[in-house]
């Protein structure tokens, strides 16, 4: 062994002693007291509400003259053709068969007992 080991586990070795028998951590001063509180803030009214003008009122348009109205007729007349066609040609037959497929025919709805007949009825 040489000599510069042999210092350096002296070293180590007091380093470690040293460690293991210092003291453990020194307690703590008292922990300052907490600020105080800041003071309430004065009861005020609130701020006003800001004022915002009412919108300008616009006339309403002119009716349609009665030339316009026979030229717009036809495409008013093929819009609904084609909203109200293709919904109750395409989508209400859809609709009732899916609610057909989930209810059954009857609707999942049990149909009440017949009534017993009378006597005079027979």
């Amino acid at each position: 062994m040489r000599v510069s080991d042999r210092l350096m586990h002296r070293i180590a070795g007091s380093i470690l002693a040293g460690l293991l028998l210092a003291p453990g951590p020194l307690p703590a001063a008292e922990p300052e007291p907490a600020p105080p509180y800041p003071p309430r803030p004065r009861a005020s009214r609130p701020a006003p509400r800001p004022y915002y003008p009412p919108p300008p009122v616009v006339a309403p348009p002119p009716p349609l003259s009665p030339v316009v109205r026979a030229i717009y007729a036809p495409f008013y007349v093929a819009g609904l053709v084609v909203r109200y066609g293709l919904y109750y040609a395409i989508v209400a037959p859809l609709e009732v068969f899916g609610r057909t497929v989930t209810y059954g025919a009857k609707g999942g709805v049990e149909s009440p007992p017949p009534r017993p007949r009378r006597a005079d009825e027979q």
